[in-house]
């Protein structure tokens, strides 16, 4: 299972900075450094998608105002 490092640390010989991904299966260094705060689950993010309509023209349509 994939983790993300919070806090540099070295993991089985290895010094790993804040913020890498590291892939681990064993349980017991896992559950140390989770107690410890320096790895937390790592999590995809989703991708954002721009859902906009395409306009041909290239320029935005503005409303118009109304008179007060």
């Amino acid at each position: 299972m994939k983790y993300e490092v919070v806090k540099g640390c070295v993991i089985q010989g290895q010094g790993h900075q804040a913020g890498s991904i590291v892939d681990l299966d064993d349980k017991v260094i896992v559950e140390a450094l989770m107690g410890m705060g320096r790895l937390i689950p790592h999590t995809e993010k989703e991708k954002v998608v721009d859902r906009s309509p395409v306009l041909e023209t290239g320029v935005p349509k503005t409303r118009a105002k109304k008179k007060s």
